[in-house]
């Protein structure tokens, strides 16, 4: 009976990591679709929300690994690093970068949100146990 549950747990992590792999590279996909389009910048920085959802997820449905919200970034990191390829209007690429930053600025806020929100529910249901 151990092996099946250890088996099942293998399988949920896989799982995580595929969701995590997929989850960057769609939002990247789209992050990009939207610098194609020639969306202005700062509503391009709005994908900080997306990657922070998605962070926060599969921070809590890992319970609370942190070391899978790193496949989101790596996910995210194929078309990441072509995206600060581009060039601005400016011939900078420091709008660019700036984009790919705020994803992973997402990544780790919505990582951090995961633990106080994991930390907060430990702290209320030992409230709860000792009341």
């Amino acid at each position: 009976m151990k092996e099946v549950s250890n088996h099942r747990s293998h399988w949920k992590t896989i799982r995580i990591i595929l969701a995590a792999l997929i989850g960057g590279f769609l939002l990247s996909f789209l992050g990009f679709g939207l610098l194609w389009s020639g969306i202005p910048w700062h509503t391009q920085l709005i994908m900080i929300l997306p990657f922070l959802l998605l962070s926060y997820g599969i921070l809590r449905w890992s319970n609370g690994a942190m070391g899978l919200c790193a496949f989101i970034g790596i996910g995210a990191a194929p078309l990441g690093l072509l995206i600060m390829q581009f060039r601005d209007t400016n011939g900078s690429h420091l709008m660019t970068i700036l984009i790919v930053t705020g994803w992973l600025i997402g990544i780790c806020a919505g990582c951090y949100w995961g633990k106080l929100s994991q930390k907060s529910s430990v702290n209320s249901s030992k409230d709860v146990v000792s009341f």
